[in-house]
């Protein structure tokens, strides 16, 4: 079998310098992790194969040196075959490790939620809603945005993206991209909240701009809407 080190070394030689300079300007790096320029469909087959091998050994021996680093953990995270109580522990562990919102919503939308785990991913979330950590708290909005947006979890979600108070400025367009879907998807109740939302003006406005920018309102619903625009 592969070492890790060799497994990596692999992994690495996917570097794309073109996709690294197009994901720098999309992905703003972190001191503490650069881009490589490793494409997603790359990163995912190697979550895979590494995880029908010794994927623990994979994870304990490798220096996440590269933002690529990160997503490969999360995805591995998320494909291993092991108890959702372990997983949660591995996630719980993880997701203070993410430093930009690449790796926050990725990990996110690759994470599989069911019947089965959904009330214990749930309230695995919600202590990161108030979180003081940027990427904290918008991992937990991610969730509910690719996870729980149905209806029965639409006014919770609503009220608890009415109670969030991290300033931080990818959470606040977390927020409002939550509320944009949440809108598109449940349009009564989140006009009926966005007539009393105690949201801050940026973030109130951001909802506003993001719901007229969706295809999938009528364009009589977005004068409607563009009409509640704070001054």
């Amino acid at each position: 079998m592969e070492s890790p080190e060799k497994i990596r070394e692999r992994f690495l030689a996917n570097a794309d310098i073109k996709y690294r300079t197009f994901s720098e300007k999309v992905v703003v790096p972190s001191e503490s992790h650069r881009i490589a320029g490793i494409r997603m469909p790359v990163i995912r087959k190697f979550a895979k194969d590494i995880c029908g091998g010794d994927w623990r050994t994979y994870l304990d021996s490798t220096n996440d040196e590269y933002h690529e680093d990160l997503l490969l953990r999360g995805f591995i995270i998320a494909r291993a075959k092991i108890p959702e109580e372990d997983r949660c522990a591995m996630i719980t562990d993880f997701v203070p490790m993410m430093d930009n919102w690449g790796v926050c919503d990725s990990f996110a939308s690759e994470l599989r939620v069911n019947r089965r785990n959904s009330a214990r991913i749930w309230d695995m979330i919600l202590p990161f809603l108030d979180s003081d950590r940027e990427f904290e708290a918008r991992f937990a909005i991610a969730m509910m945005l690719f996870h729980f947006m149905d209806d029965v979890h639409a006014d919770d979600i609503i009220a608890y993206m009415d109670a969030v108070r991290n300033d931080a400025y990818y959470v606040r367009m977390a927020v409002a991209w939550c509320l944009s879907v949440c809108f598109v998807k449940f349009p009564e109740r989140t006009t009926a909240y966005l007539k009393n939302s105690t949201l801050d003006k940026f973030t109130f406005n951001k909802t506003l701009s993001k719901i007229t920018d969706s295809l999938r309102v009528s364009g009589d619903v977005k004068d409607e809407i563009r009409k509640m625009r704070r001054k």
